[in-house]
């Protein structure tokens, strides 16, 4: 069977139209009673329609009407404080580059893909590499912005000359469907595709605006395409997560920019309507974004921070929901980030550019005067940002003084991330941990799951995004087994029967995040597995006894027999390990990780070393991955302790001996006390975690539905603990000797 597409179709009058004239725009589209559309519509009347033409691109570059950021008459002042300000900037010289390569015919796509053109020969409709992802970000533009900035920094016509020639070419070779036909597939006219449009050709569209090279026809050209773009998404856009948020995004730009236009009013007022729901579907109210992916986090507060800055060039009102939502996910972002500069490669993330993180909490540290904000952007304001802020911004900025936050350690209880780390260097320890609902198919089943850094390495990884292509390897990507938590039964921790059309995550609950200057604990259960027969409840315990090592504790509520299956993913590279003496390190240069195990008095406990897979920048390679496999019945506990070290030296011998605790004078099993000793060179730690206070069935009604949080019962008070020798009152005891 052949499928047929968009490529093959696009030419076919029968499922595409092309363009109108420019006459019948001009007069079936454009408002002509618009008192700065006279001259348009005299010359029109006298028949003459290039001088209608003419008159209305002459009102877009008058500047008389405020559309973006900046306007055409702004840009010789943008040019001159470009060159004269950022000639020499990290970011302005990679833009330059980057603009020279596309004006040879070497387009950037994503991961770190480029597809070469040869002669101006475009081919907009072809699968790229291995995945539709490649043609999608290739016709979505986000690579155009280069151009313009090149030109802003040399005036060079060449840049302009480009865009013009790629924008003539696009818009001839994909002329706008007839209806929805298309609308489900990833092809040039998906949605998504268009709403991003939108949003990523105003820049070039107003910079190159006074420039010879863009001629009068490709402007119009592009004109008419930003009205087919509008009508496509105000017909097809999204209901719902980061698409719906990009979409109408798009439309308020196109909006604003083109408001001569009859619908334009229409268009904005719905999407002003429409957006702030938006917001709040996508966003929890602690801040994160639903999706369980910190890329995508990034892409709603990307929408937000754009609309909140063009509204205040334009002197428009700034929705205060729109603010409070901002503010919370900045700060989300900012406990997310990884010390090495980039995103925890939660759900669908992959490594981003450390400058684009940079800019926009830059951005943040702007909007909101906040110092902490600015510690992670530049310590000048950056030059993507001129683009947005202008020249006036520059001095406010330089007046934020950067001071790094107070808190080391985060919960955000809704969106379900728990981050903690030893400081705010970029060698610090920092563990990253999964406790909560991911909704949509950007999520993975990575409940509980955590990653760790020590040294600005990456030592217990994520195994990554995947490319979207529904095949064995994306299967393993989003799977339990491919993060560093817990399997039971050989089942995911959630069914997922389609690729997109999932259902939502495991249910979570954060029991208990708390910290003091000897350590950060957390506390959280999942309830994927409640779909048994025999319903089993997962639950982590994580002490981070700071500057040492992490003791993680599983924990299992189940009445059978059950096959707990603990994966711990290792960077790629090779792996030493001592089965018998149940302990596994990196071996790699630099910074390692050593996990030490200890056995189990009942069940069959089995350690094994396997081979993995980490996606990373668009290609899959093989990591080692420890499994753990305990068979048990009824309740159980598996201990890790787990030890970061610093580069250039060896292992750190650290050894684990267990102790006891007791209640009342009944000695209590590993599953009611995790009572331990963990001592290394020079150091000695006696550690008791009780758990028995808290009931995490109770998050669960008997219909199987969760509780309301107001109704769920409060945790028992510790009493008669006895443990090293005293009597505590408290479920974390840690006693420390030099």
């Amino acid at each position: 069977m052949i499928e047929m597409s968009y490529k093959e179709l696009r030419k076919d009058t029968r499922y595409t139209r092309p363009q109108l004239s420019d006459e019948a725009f001009i007069r079936q589209e454009l408002d002509l009673e618009r008192p700065d559309m006279a001259e348009v519509r005299e010359r029109l009347a006298a028949g003459d329609v290039e001088g209608a033409r003419d008159a209305y691109l002459a009102l877009i570059g008058s500047g008389v009407t405020r559309r973006y950021y900046f306007d055409a008459q702004d840009v010789p002042e943008l040019m001159k404080y470009a060159r004269e300000c950022y000639g020499e900037d990290e970011e302005a010289v990679l833009s330059l580059a980057e603009a020279d390569q596309i004006v040879e015919g070497s387009f950037p796509l994503v991961k770190g893909r480029r597809v070469q053109f040869s002669g101006g020969n475009y081919d907009w409709n072809s699968w790229l590499f291995d995945s539709s992802q490649y043609q999608l970000h290739l016709t979505r533009f986000a690579y155009v912005k280069h151009l313009s900035r090149a030109y802003c920094l040399t005036g060079g016509e060449k840049y302009a000359a480009c865009f013009n020639r790629i924008m003539g070419d696009f818009i001839d070779d994909n002329p706008v469907p007839v209806d929805g036909s298309f609308r489900a597939q990833h092809c040039t006219w998906d949605p998504l595709s268009v709403g991003v449009r939108l949003f990523m050709l105003p820049e070039a569209f107003i910079t190159f605006w006074g420039s010879p090279s863009f001629t009068p026809d490709v402007k119009m050209k592009m004109i008419k395409s930003f009205h087919e773009h509008g009508s496509y998404v105000r017909n097809y856009h999204a209901s719902h997560g980061n698409h719906a948020t990009m979409q109408i995004r798009g439309l308020i730009q196109v909006a604003l920019l083109l408001p001569e236009m009859k619908v334009s009013q229409a268009w904005l007022s719905y999407g002003l309507q429409e957006m702030p729901g938006y917001i709040h579907q996508n966003v929890y109210e602690d801040g994160v974004q639903f999706e369980a992916s910190p890329n995508y986090h990034v892409v709603v507060m990307r929408d937000l921070f754009e609309l909140v800055s063009l509204f205040q060039a334009l002197q428009l009102p700034v929705d205060d929901s729109y603010r409070d939502v901002l503010e919370k996910m900045y700060t989300a972002l900012m406990y997310m980030l990884t010390p090495d500069g980039l995103l925890a490669r939660f759900g669908d993330t992959d490594a981003h550019a450390p400058l684009e993180l940079r800019d926009a909490m830059s951005l943040g540290a702007y909007l909101y005067g906040r110092p902490d904000f600015k510690f992670f952007g530049h310590a000048k304001l950056p030059f993507s940002l001129l683009w947005r802020l202008g020249s006036a911004a520059v001095e406010a900025y330089d007046r934020i003084t950067a001071e790094s936050p107070a808190a080391t350690l985060a919960s955000f209880p809704v969106g379900g991330y728990i981050v903690s780390r030893q400081d705010w260097t970029n060698e610090t320890l920092y563990m990253g941990m999964r406790a909560g609902v991911g909704i949509n198919g950007h999520a993975h089943s990575d409940a509980l799951s955590f990653i760790l850094f020590s040294g600005g390495k990456e030592l217990l990884v994520d195994s990554g995004m995947g490319l979207f292509e529904w095949n064995k390897e994306r299967k393993y990507a989003v799977s339990t087994r491919a993060h560093n938590t817990v399997v039971v039964d050989g089942q995911d921790q959630h069914v997922r029967g389609l690729h997109w059309n999932a259902p939502p995550t495991a249910a979570c609950r954060i029991w208990d995040v708390r910290g003091d200057a000897r350590y950060d604990y957390w506390f959280a259960s999942h309830y994927g597995y409640t779909r048994y027969d025999d319903s089993v409840i997962h639950s982590r315990k994580v002490l981070f006894v700071k500057n040492r090592y992490y003791l993680v504790v599983d924990l299992f509520e189940a009445e059978a027999q059950h096959v707990y299956e603990q994966y711990y993913h290792l960077p790629c590279g090779e792996a030493v390990y001592d089965l018998a003496g149940r302990r596994v390190r990196t071996a790699a240069e630099g910074p390692s990780v050593q996990l030490v195990f200890p056995q189990l008095a009942a069940g069959k406990d089995e350690l094994a070393v396997e081979s993995g897979q980490v996606f990373m920048q668009g290609a899959y390679y093989p990591n080692p991955v420890v499994r753990r496999s305990l068979t048990a019945t009824g309740r159980a506990a598996i201990e890790t302790i787990i030890v970061p070290s610093a580069a250039g030296g060896p292992a750190p011998r650290v050894t684990v001996q267990r102790l006891e605790a007791a209640q009342h004078g009944r000695a209590l099993a590993p599953w009611e006390a995790t009572a331990l000793r963990v001592e290394g060179d020079g150091w000695r730690d006696d550690i008791c975690l009780y758990h028995g206070n808290v009931s995490v069935a109770s998050y669960l009604d008997h219909t199987g539905n969760i509780v309301t949080a107001a109704l769920l019962p409060q945790p028992q008070p510790v009493e008669g603990l006895t443990f090293a020798g005293a009597t505590h009152g408290e479920d974390v005891v840690l006693i420390t000797q030099a």
